[in-house]
């Protein structure tokens, strides 16, 4: 027993090492600020969460891919899916950014609003726009050169411990008249509950998207939503009207990533509607494959993390 520990303690030094090994080579690069392709400014990643069964080598290397007060946060986490979905998001900021950007990437830094929104600090006038969600099995990212952007994702699922005319009923606030008719069209409860995801989702990336948060009139926000989402599927066809009026230059992009999750991207662009992005599904490896270290990797954030329970199903 005390030569597996040994073993093990052996093992976390050398992964110490090589990660700080890495961090001193880039350490003294030159940093340089621009903005890449218009392409890779424009993104939208997807990350399924529930397929990655982390192992304490890869908790090990991204404790040193992201700032202290993000690692701090993670580790508030009670269950492990809540702390691998923020730490995918924290992942998946620093490598758009740093691809979009190409920022050194021990060189990027984070803060946060007054609403929690992070953003680029020490940039000057770089123009990307990026914004993560995370719910259900998946996290998503939706990055954008030049213009502000919203992102929201939905598990389509009945309520926890209610049923759904009383869901309803206790949401019927939130939605105009005219959402709640285009719900109840539908004759099925599941189908019912989909709409109501999907309206959600939308409502969700459009106030992300100005700022606004959970403190906005959600019913004076309404969507008229036309085509039916499918997976693989941009629909962009959904019109926005505030106080009634039509908002022209608001376009929403909407899918299924599968069959359970809805997500909705929001932007304003007076240009005209932009050509449909589709989603990118990564890896684990493909969001550190360019990572750098900013710190020195964090053996007690590692334990903590995957020693972590899964949540209840």
């Amino acid at each position: 027993m005390l030569s597996c520990m040994v073993n093990k303690q052996i093992k976390r030094n050398k992964i110490v090492m090589e990660i700080l090994t890495q961090r001193n080579q880039y350490t003294n690069s030159k940093q340089s600020i621009y903005l890449g392709t218009m392409d890779q400014a424009n993104a939208r990643w997807a990350f399924n969460a529930s397929k990655w069964t982390p192992t304490f080598e890869q908790i090990m290397a991204a404790s040193s891919y992201i700032q202290p007060e993000e690692k701090q946060r993670i580790s508030k986490y009670v269950f492990q899916d809540d702390a691998k979905s923020s730490l995918i998001g924290r992942l998946m900021l620093r490598k758009f950014v740093h691809t979009t950007t190409l920022l050194e990437y021990q060189n990027i830094s984070f803060g946060r609003d007054g609403r929690g929104k992070p953003y680029l600090i020490g940039t000057g006038d770089i123009t990307v726009n990026f914004n993560v969600s995370h719910q259900g099995d998946y996290v998503v990212l939706g990055g954008s050169e030049g213009k502000n952007i919203g992102i929201d994702l939905m598990k389509i699922e009945p309520p926890a411990n209610k049923n759904i005319p009383e869901f309803f009923r206790i949401m019927r606030r939130q939605f105009s008249d005219h959402e709640w008719k285009t719900i109840y069209s539908y004759f099925k409860e599941s189908e019912q509950i989909a709409c109501f995801y999907r309206m959600w989702c939308l409502k969700e990336s459009y106030v992300k998207n100005i700022g606004l948060g959970i403190t906005v009139a959600l019913n004076e926000i309404s969507f008229n939503v036309k085509s039916e989402l499918k997976v693989g599927e941009i629909t962009m066809d959904t019109k926005l009207y505030v106080r009634n009026c039509l908002k022209e230059n608001w376009f929403f992009e909407e899918t299924f990533i599968d069959d359970k999750h809805a997500v909705a991207v929001s932007y304003e662009d007076d240009n005209g509607q932009r050509n449909p992005l589709t989603y990118k599904f990564l890896s684990y490896d493909d969001l550190v494959k360019e990572a750098k270290p900013l710190v020195a990797p964090d053996a007690e954030f590692a334990n903590n993390f995957v020693q972590k329970k899964v949540k209840p199903q």
